[in-house]
């Protein structure tokens, strides 16, 4: 089981601390949250980020050809893949949100960006070496096959 803390949130991003099996931890962004517009639970589509809870965590390639992992909990409106979403509901729940490489909140769409350090610069924050955290994370979950991720939301107001 890996454990995802939230604990930074502000208008721009969420910060967390990711912590993994052999207690190794990794650093998190992800966009806030913003509302979804039909209602869904999940929050909006391509711009917030997905609710806490538990989540089932798998392999999955990107489009782009980067390995990553994808989420999926249809209790909290997150589904594998947009074709798993019964058809008169696609309008309110959303589908393949990922973990991946990302540095700045606005590059972790639909997704939950992992690097090894985390920085405020001028322009937000930013995860350092994330390539190098997504082969970590790849490398210490290796072929695991029944994975569970828990999201906690423990901080909440912002260190701007």
């Amino acid at each position: 089981m890996l454990t995802l803390r939230r604990d930074i949130s502000n208008p721009e991003a969420t910060l967390g601390v990711l912590e993994i099996e052999g207690g190794k931890k990794l650093h998190t962004i992800e966009p806030p949250w913003i509302e979804h517009p039909a209602g869904g639970p999940a929050g909006a589509p391509y711009v917030s980020r997905i609710p806490a809870g538990a989540y089932r965590l798998e392999p999955f390639k990107l489009p782009s050809g980067e390995k990553g992992y994808i989420l999926s909990n249809p209790q909290l409106g997150v589904f594998q893949l947009p074709w798993n979403i019964p058809k008169p509901q696609r309008e309110a729940l959303r589908s393949r949100i990922t973990i991946r490489a990302a540095n700045y909140a606005f590059e972790a769409v639909d997704a939950i960006g992992v690097g090894c350090e985390r920085t405020k610069t001028a322009v937000g924050w930013k995860l350092e070496r994330s390539l190098d955290a997504l082969n970590i994370l790849r490398t210490t979950i290796n072929s695991a096959i029944d994975l569970t991720l828990v999201i906690e939301d423990v901080g909440g107001a912002s260190a701007s």
